[in-house]
């Protein structure tokens, strides 16, 4: 009987980041490769932005890419569907959307091709992944995080079936099969053959086709390091004539008709990242720059539609500098010397391109007194409290609108004595620990009770440590700043706590002075073996922020992600193990309400997290420490580690510091009033000096929203290829219709990702699935 086929997908993971000397040795080996080993067929897994950096520094090896893609047209396949090759459930919405997009456009600008098949090494992926996909011509999916340091997905009892996602697209897709493998600091078992064997020969290639052998068509696949010794194995495939290498333009026609239903939520995405490493420094900056693009882009649409110039090169150039920082390396191998570089330069692309539109606003706008203008470029009216040249201003503006303002002359009651800040909205005790208690005074309602318990606490060089300190409260007539500065262990802190008029919101700051101190519990000290590749990612021992929430035993998690918001019910654990024969893992497990209240379990949330119970709740806005660590009602958001750390032991010298706040809400506020509110606090309105502007306005009015039934917000603003595009996602359960209008056309047409016209579209009239993403094109 002949023996079924096992289908063999190797691609080599790697690229300009972290590889970028491994590069060009391993592309001449594939060169002797194809000759020595005539059944092989290899992928190229670099990341999109390799091309354009070695085309800088040696182009060589793009024309080493591109003669082996012309040499071998159906032997050698190019395996980058990210720009940056990013861990997706860690950078925003709109980063997402350009990861595929501008590796979609690199690719086809380099070398004339690019993949039909979405997949990934390490965790780009998430519910909308096939909708964003799909967006950017990809035909099918591989629905396989093939190395989970930091991510990993669902299983499926099936060889191949339709993946469906959030707004319920369809893509056919090879998932992971059950027991393939699933948890943090593991690969799948075929990924580890291909890669390591015979040198690990705890399974094989016959292994493998054993335990798996009722799938059909059966598929071993691998994206792993380019630096990992395949030659062995490659020799020993061609001895099989039941094995058989593919690329990803063979899966479609390979699988044909996909009938199973592949269905997942939000909480089949599992990510871990170590907080807190590197002081935050790079999620920090990788934030800091994607926001920057974000409001770069829109705010040169806003000066378009004024009359001014577009400037696309310098955005596309500040997109792809923030999109090659989110590499997954980047973050969690702490790259400091490219962080340093790709956000700088990234920030320096923003900035250039905000300063020039903002030139279009000084000379339209009339302000004989130099008053500056205010600008807000969301779909949604804010009311934010900006500090502007020494000034407050307090900005409420409707949607998409700019006006003139002036510097807050309003006056709002604030009292600070022995102890106890009143403020309009909360009343806090403050304490040579930090805040006793902080207080709702409209709801009667404590936000969280800290009693004698210190705001920060930290492992320092193998002691627990607190935070004492003393406060210090500035009152002025707009706001309160209350200032507590001290030392936990031998770190000296700041935290500033900005109470400004009537808002819910208080906006923090923090910043910690280290001289090399070792910050958090590793395993080794807590006597566990094999602990280094967890110890990241142990909260507790970290430098934490601390709260004992108020709340109810009945309790809920909410987060947002990539075009989603959803309740969190996962209680993920820090694994070591490598592969689940049967899989037992909590988040399989009912837990009931009391279990899950005690447990302890890791949220993360790429704009905000937020814990609630049937009568309000408490949100956390981050600008880019995205987790925190519940346990009951104790939430922490871990702010500095240095200790062990498996890919890269970072110790640290200088003064780190984070910003986030804080919100309190009732009942009546729904998770997307939150993330309206988180999404404003990250991209603030912009603030023009206009000194002695003599233009013709006072205001304007860029675009209208109308929208009947769910929840439609834009995302972003942009100009290409002599167009404005406007992008919008319907963060809601329920269908819903609206109505775009912009000062400066039309919208006459719907697009996808890479600009090509879907469908037209009449006066601007847009229907939406529950959490649809639609871009539109404006004439």
């Amino acid at each position: 009987m002949e023996k079924k086929k096992l289908y063999i997908l190797t691609y080599d993971h790697g690229g300009y980041v972290l590889w970028k000397d491994e590069v060009k040795p391993r592309l001449k080996d594939i060169f002797e490769w194809m000759e020595k080993y005539p059944k092989l067929r290899i992928g190229l897994d670099y990341e999109s932005f390799t091309f354009d950096e070695f085309s800088r520094c040696d182009p060589e090896i793009v024309e080493m890419i591109g003669e082996l893609l012309k040499k071998y047209p159906d032997r050698i396949g190019l395996g980058a569907t990210t720009y940056g090759q990013p861990l997706s459930l860690t950078i925003s919405e709109e980063s997402n959307a350009r990861q595929l997009s501008y590796a979609v456009k690199t690719n086809m600008e380099y070398f004339g091709v690019t993949p039909p098949v979405y997949a990934i090494s390490e965790f780009a992926l998430n519910n909308q992944t096939p909708q964003l996909a799909k967006l950017c011509g990809y035909k099918a999916a591989i629905l396989r995080s093939h190395v989970m340091g930091y991510g990993y997905t669902k299983t499926f009892d099936s060889a191949w079936g339709r993946w469906i996602g959030k707004d319920k697209t369809e893509m056919p897709a090879v998932p992971v099969y059950d027991g393939q493998g699933r948890g943090f600091n593991c690969t799948t078992v075929d990924n580890w053959i291909l890669s390591r064997w015979p040198r690990h020969l705890r399974y094989s290639l016959e292994d493998f086709e054993d335990m798996f052998s009722k799938y059909e068509p059966l598929l071993a696949s691998r994206y792993d390091d380019l630096t990992q010794e395949i030659e062995p194995l490659t020799e020993y495939v061609e001895t099989k004539d039941n094995y058989e290498y593919v690329l990803l333009e063979d899966i479609p026609e390979l699988y044909g008709e996909a009938v199973d239903e592949l269905i997942t939520d939000d909480n089949d995405f599992h990510v871990q990242m170590p907080w807190g490493y590197c002081g935050n420094e790079i999620f920090n900056g990788v934030r800091q720059s994607e926001v920057n693009a974000v409001q770069a882009e829109k705010l040169n649409a806003f000066s378009v539609m004024l009359g001014g110039e577009t400037y696309q090169n310098k955005t596309d150039e500040a997109w792809k500098y923030a999109l090659a920082a989110q590499h997954h390396d980047v973050t969690i191998c702490g790259l400091l010397d490219l962080s340093r570089r790709f956000i700088p330069a990234s920030i320096s692309a923003s900035d250039y391109v905000k300063n020039e539109s903002a030139k279009t606003f000084a000379s339209r706008f009339a302000n004989k007194d130099g008053k500056p203008v205010a600008v807000n470029m969301h779909s949604f009216a804010v009311d934010e409290w900006v500090d502007f040249n020494g000034r407050k201003y307090h900005i409420t503006l409707p949607a998409f609108t700019a006006k003139t303002v002036c510097g807050s002359s309003e006056k709002y009651p604030f009292e600070w004595e022995n102890g106890v800040l009143e403020t309009p909205v909360y009343r806090a005790v403050l304490t040579d620990c930090g805040i006793a208690y902080l207080e709702n005074k409209r709801t009667g309602r404590r936000i969280f009770d800290n009693g004698s318990e210190s705001i920060f606490t930290a492992h320092i060089e193998n002691a627990d440590c607190v935070s004492k300190g003393k406060w210090n409260v500035e009152i002025k007539d707009t706001y309160a700043l209350a200032v507590f500065e001290g030392n936990i262990g031998s770190i000296p802190f700041r935290l500033e706590m900005a109470f400004n008029g009537e808002s819910p919101r208080i906006d923090c700051k923090t910043r910690f002075e280290l001289h090399g101190e070792h910050v958090g519990i590793t395993g080794e000290k807590a006597g566990l073996e094999k602990s280094i590749t967890v110890d990241g990612h142990r909260h507790d021992g970290k430098l934490n922020f601390n709260m004992n929430l108020c709340l109810d035993n009945n309790r809920k998690m909410f987060r947002d992600l990539p075009y989603s918001i959803s309740e969190w019910d996962g209680q993920v654990r820090v694994t070591e193990d490598y592969w689940y024969v049967e899989d037992r893992i909590l988040i399989d497990k009912k837990v009931s309400p009391e279990e899950s209240f005690a447990s302890t379990t890791n949220i993360e949330g790429i704009y905000w997290i937020g814990l609630r119970d049937e009568k309000g709740g408490v949100a956390v806005f981050n600008r880019g420490c995205m987790g925190g660590m519940v346990k009951g009602n104790r939430l922490s958001i871990p702010l500095v580690y240095a200790d062990l750390y498996l890919c890269g032991t970072k110790m640290l010298d200088g003064v780190y510091e984070d910003e986030f706040a804080l919100m309190s809400y009732d009942s009546s506020v729904s998770c997307t009033d939150i993330h309206r509110n988180a999404v404003s606090y990250s991209y603030q309105p912009q603030i023009i000096a206009c000194e002695n502007g003599d233009g013709d306005l006072n205001s304007f009015e860029a675009a209208t929203l109308k929208s009947c039934g769910g929840e439609v917000i834009l995302t972003t603003l942009y100009n290409e290829n002599g167009a404005l595009y406007a992008r919008f996602c319907n963060y809601s359960d329920e269908s819903a219709t609206a109505e775009f209008g912009c000062a400066f056309g039309k919208a006459d047409a719907e697009v996808d990702l890479l600009c090509n016209e879907l469908a037209k579209i009449d006066g601007g009239k847009l229907s939406f699935r529950p959490w649809e993403i639609k871009t539109v094109r404006i004439r």
